[in-house]
């Protein structure tokens, strides 16, 4: 093959490789500042996984490291694959998308439901209440409702008219679930895994609690609750438990590796692949916009958009676990973040990351030109003063000054700019800030190791911190 013919590299790679040098370290930060269990992230690029890191705790009693093969319950996520199903049985000829619910399952022939289509229970379209008028199963106060017990809550649990607001809803994912045993002739849990996990190798995904349950990271009450203190350890565990008939809504558990291969599978041209490029475009088209500004609803898929750029993914909210996954069609960029408690902060970590390849994204000042990445690299390190932490990091061949723990906005931040081999200088547009100001670095055998500015306070190695004494006034 000639240099002419070679496939073009996706810029996208560089750019999150970079951002992968320093995510580990920086979400670490702010997990532990905020008192948060434990994190597990992947990030794919055209499918194939760029990489993996995890953090934390999978169980705090024992302080056990979460690590990259624990499972998560990945809970809305699980619709994802409801709607794959649904979308191969179209495929397959066998369902339609304007298929009828009472046609498909003659109980609820005769309900208020009955004229709800596949079409509209894939796009939470149909006016079905979301959990039922007891919904305390989430709460854990009772089981989740089996077959039986769904079917009745069916039946009376029309809210809106059909198409007349998007309207999310468990109960009716769970009906979808039936509809699959329905038609397939299989039980939804054996369609599943024989059309979808094994083709795609998905080794670490099941659709509900099974004999894999020990793999799992141990689930946390939100930090409000934690005593009177609110200390991370005094977080209350919760059980894991199994979906029942809900397990087509919120059942599923996976981990971010996995998680990212399925998506990627969702990508218009990707191989491997179990849906044809037609059902993909009809599932990741918008259908109905949530009420939420800027987020939007497909055929199973939420769809939003993320640092200026359209994504589609889904969130999941199971008692213990809060999950998020993105696409991004443009960039062949998939990101996935499950997070261990109820107040799990999986939705921010992840748009973090999307702002940290933004800011990667950034135009390189033309201070920068001959600048290896050596050099650049002599200045990155976390360093330490009486007001916190400042990180100098390098991400997509330009040096950023970040605060770790705190927001990364990429229309505010911008690189430093490169003086010489000891000094970069501000430009940070706040005026209030160290604008246009110099910061002077020092070095030793291990790189830099303090640093001065912006503003003319001295920043240490963060290993060699130590606080001040106290000054008192002379006698």
């Amino acid at each position: 093959m000639s240099k002419a013919q070679q496939p073009t590299a996706n810029p996208a790679t560089a750019i999150w490789e970079s951002v992968l040098r320093y995510a580990p370290s920086f979400l670490e930060i702010d997990r532990a500042v905020s008192r948060q269990p434990g994190f597990q992230c992947a990030v794919a690029v055209d499918g194939e996984l760029l990489g993996a890191f995890s953090g934390g705790y999978a169980h705090l009693g024992k302080l056990a490291k979460l690590t990259n093969d624990h499972l998560f319950r990945v809970a809305s996520h699980s619709k994802t694959f409801t709607a794959t199903a649904a979308m191969l049985l179209c495929e397959d000829g066998v369902l339609s998308l304007e298929d009828r619910l009472g046609d498909l399952l003659p109980v609820l022939a005769d309900s208020d439901v009955a004229a709800v289509r596949v079409r509209e229970l894939l796009s939470h379209s149909g006016g079905i209440i979301r959990d039922s008028e007891n919904a305390d199963f989430w709460a854990l106060g009772r089981p989740f409702p089996p077959n039986a017990e769904l079917l009745e809550i069916a039946k009376s649990s029309k809210v809106l008219e059909r198409n007349e607001h998007f309207k999310y809803t468990n109960i009716g994912y769970g009906l979808l679930g039936l509809v699959i045993e329905a038609v397939s002739g299989q039980a939804y849990d054996e369609f599943v895994n024989l059309r979808i996990l094994a083709p795609l190798g998905l080794e670490n995904t099941g659709a509900d609690l099974d004999g894999r349950a020990p793999e799992l990271a141990a689930g946390y009450g939100p930090l409000v609750l934690a005593g009177r203190d609110h200390a991370l350890e005094a977080r209350t565990e919760i059980e894991h438990i199994h979906t029942g008939s809900l397990a087509a809504a919120t059942g599923f558990y996976s981990t971010a590796s996995d998680m990212v291969a399925y998506f990627s599978s969702h990508l218009v041209g990707a191989a491997p692949s179990v849906l044809s490029d037609d059902s993909k475009r009809l599932m990741q088209r918008k259908v109905e916009d949530s009420g939420v500004a800027g987020r939007g609803y497909g055929l199973g898929l939420i769809l939003q958009k993320v640092q200026d750029r359209d994504t589609f993914g889904h969130s999941g909210g199971y008692p213990g676990h809060i999950t998020r996954s993105w696409v991004v069609p443009e960039t062949g960029v998939v990101l996935s973040v499950l997070s261990n408690a109820v107040d799990g902060a999986a939705t921010a970590w992840g748009e973090k990351l999307f702002a940290l390849a933004a800011l990667a994204e950034q135009k390189t000042p033309e201070s920068y030109n001959g600048v290896g990445p050596d050099t650049l690299a002599r200045f990155t390190g976390r360093f330490a003063a009486l007001w916190g932490l400042q990180d100098v990091v390098e991400l997509g061949g330009k040096l950023f000054m970040l605060e770790p723990g705190g927001a990364v906005d990429p229309k505010t931040t911008v690189p430093l700019e490169f003086v010489d081999e000891c000094t970069l200088k501000s430009a940070d547009p706040n005026g209030f800030a160290g604008y246009r100001e110099l910061v002077h670095f020092e070095f030793d055998g291990s790189g830099a190791s303090a640093l001065r500015g912006p503003g003319g306070m001295r920043f240490v190695r963060q290993g060699d911190f130590v606080l001040p004494k106290v000054l008192r006034p002379t006698q």
